[in-house]
């Protein structure tokens, strides 16, 4: 009887382990650029219609939302935040809702929607953080907090939370429409919401962004 080749074997069974490899990393990358992906844009000037129009031409671009945004410093019983609202069309702007509460009849008051993360970014006068308890007990009565919200301009306006996201988990958004309203002598449009279809078309739209001076953040919804 022939006795087997065991240094053959090894060649071969190290042929097809490496064969496999290539297969699933080819597969997997097949998959990558199927794949559509979002992030948020934000640059320190204002977007033009021009800057809006160059977007436009970006490989494999399926989306492109500006969107209008205003620094604010929100106060919260002892507590401050100084963050950037954004205003955006909350029925076409995808989000991950963790819990999005009853539309309320606020005038003109401030209608929040605070990402899960946003109520551990405050801080008291000492620059202390609030306490998990503290947290918790925020996000369980979140519709009953009253907020006071100056803008850049001076002017103090009055807020509700009426949602927590999931994602994204670290922003603040209001609708669009009320925040052109609310905040009309202080928003600007100086970012926006972005998708683009393959990961190759991803990863060169995040560096040509970056490389001209925006700030990129990717997104899960």
């Amino acid at each position: 009887m022939k006795e087997r080749n065991l240094y053959k074997d090894i060649v071969v069974g190290a042929f097809i382990l490496a064969l496999v490899v290539v297969c699933s990393n080819l597969w997997k990358k097949y998959l990558r650029e199927q794949e559509t992906y979002s992030f948020s844009i934000q640059s320190d000037q204002e977007i033009t219609e021009h800057t809006a129009g160059q977007l436009q031409n970006i490989t494999g671009l399926c989306r492109f939302e500006p969107e209008a945004s205003v620094m604010v410093e929100i106060k919260l019983e002892e507590y401050t935040l100084e963050a950037k609202l954004a205003g955006v069309d909350l029925e076409r702007r995808p989000l991950g809702w963790k819990e999005a509460g009853q539309e309320l009849a606020l005038g003109n008051t401030s209608a929040l929607f605070f990402g899960e993360d946003v109520f551990g970014m405050f801080c008291d006068k000492h620059g202390y953080r609030p306490d998990k308890k503290q947290i918790k007990l925020w996000m369980d009565h979140y519709q009953e907090l009253l907020l006071s919200i100056a803008d850049g301009a001076g002017h103090t306006k009055r807020g509700r939370v009426c949602g927590i996201l999931k994602s994204p988990s670290g922003r603040i958004f209001m609708d669009k429409n009320q925040m052109e309203e609310v905040f009309r002598e202080s928003f600007e449009v100086a970012g926006g919401y972005m998708e683009v279809y393959g990961y190759t078309n991803m990863e060169k739209t995040k560096d040509a962004l970056e490389s001209g001076g925006f700030l990129v953040e990717e997104e899960k919804n």
